[in-house]
């Protein structure tokens, strides 16, 4: 996985030239025709392919939502989709949005998955004007730098947001106040440092700092060892980082009291893959099927959606299906859908309900940011013998029900 700058994503193109991509020199923008053409990019190979694998699933669903039109005013546009892979690279995210942009011409474009995913395709619909709509990024990183936002906006929680609902849970275990940090060399490990350093600062706890690492480490012994005296670890890997790291640690006899694992513990295959010490792991929850919420297409109860997938839900479903709800939304309410100015100006106002709960683009944290709140849960295994995510935390909405109590690794 790449980690790029932000300028660094702007320049993709320009050092190369559009013609050395495949791409159609910029003209104007369509004004007239009956289609609306909606990008979507996405990690659907590489490292954090995980994000991507319920795809299918929500596009087949909005595709059944969107067969017959969409309705606008006293016209009906087509919706044409056209899906992108960022093989997990930034440097590709930047160069999948340029073709949307000048080869497909979208309308509009849905970005989700990381940073590595959302900034790069934002900044290039920033700079050509399209408005855009990003989801699963934390907000602090998608906002900084790259100056006012004027058509790119960003639907999802914080990073200091979610380490405040797992120190809640640090606090709810004796041990000795020490904190292991793991964190992988990307804008995602930055974050959860600056964060995580600071809570524990402020509760007096000790923090033990892995130093940056760099994705697709095979050996952890070293940080392993660092580790050792520690009651709680946070760690912010990619999935298979994750993977062999923790059965590492477990080999070596480290087993702290609770392990808070932001990214990496999203996902059942993830849990399913480490079998038994996938137990009681802590994961980030910004959807489930409990949430009191419908999809805005057909009113679809985040439990039947959440069932129709056939497999174990995972977090991303949610947010992946609410960014075309929040598309659709905008469009609907948009005099002309070709005018980009226009969508942008009425995304920029946009409040609304979809099936991730309630967003709201005019009173986030920073411009063009809508803040959704976050819970905590652990992986257990069922009675049917997989694992699945039991909510152990709901302070930042009360509204969705816990469903069972902390416990320790």
């Amino acid at each position: 996985m790449d980690t790029v700058t932000r300028r660094a994503f702007l320049g993709v193109l320009g050092a190369t030239g559009l013609s050395a991509c495949g791409l159609k020199e910029p003209g104007p923008a369509p004004t007239a025709g009956k289609t609306i053409t909606i990008g979507y990019v996405s990690p659907q190979t590489g490292g954090l392919a995980v994000f991507g694998e319920s795809n299918a699933y929500v596009l087949g669903i909005v595709n059944k939502a969107l067969a017959k039109g969409l309705k606008i005013g006293s016209a009906t546009y087509d919706v044409k989709i056209v899906t992108k892979d960022t093989q997990s690279s930034a440097a590709r995210a930047a160069q999948v949005a340029a073709e949307l942009i000048h080869n497909d011409r979208a309308d509009i474009v849905l970005a989700t998955s990381t940073p590595d995913t959302t900034n790069p395709v934002s900044d290039q619909c920033e700079a050509a004007g399209v408005p855009c709509v990003a989801t699963i990024c934390p907000w602090e990183i998608w906002a900084a730098g790259g100056g006012a936002k004027k058509f790119s906006f960003l639907h999802f929680i914080g990073t200091e947001q979610e380490v405040g609902v797992f120190a809640k849970l640090w606090q709810q275990l004796e041990g000795d106040h020490v904190v292991a940090g793991l964190w992988p060399n990307d804008t995602d490990g930055d974050l959860y440092r600056k964060f995580v350093t600071a809570k524990a600062g402020e509760l007096g706890w000790q923090l033990v700092d892995s130093g940056a690492y760099d994705d697709g480490a095979q050996d952890y012994s070293a940080i392993i060892a660092r580790f050792k005296d520690a009651d709680i670890l946070q760690a912010t890997p990619i999935p298979p980082d994750w993977v062999t790291f923790w059965r590492q640690a477990r080999q070596s006899k480290f087993t702290p009291k609770l392990a808070c694992v932001a990214k990496a513990m999203l996902f059942s295959s993830v849990a399913d893959g480490l079998g038994d010490l996938a137990e009681n792991l802590v994961a980030g929850v910004w959807w489930a099927p409990s949430f009191p919420y419908k999809s805005s297409f057909d009113g679809t109860t985040a439990q039947a959606f959440a069932d129709g997938y056939g497999k174990t839900w995972t977090p991303p479903m949610g947010f992946n299906h609410a960014l075309f709800e929040i598309a659709v939304a905008a469009l609907k309410q948009t005099g002309d859908p070709k005018d980009r100015n226009a969508l942008a100006a009425t995304l920029k106002g946009l409040k609304g309900e979809a099936i991730s709960g309630k967003y709201d683009f005019t009173s986030g944290p920073s411009a063009n940011v809508s803040l959704a709140p976050d819970l905590a849960g652990q992986w257990r295994r069922g009675s049917d013998g997989k694992f699945g995510l039991t909510i152990v935390d709901n302070s930042l909405d009360p509204s969705i029900p816990l469903q069972g109590q902390l416990e320790p690794l």
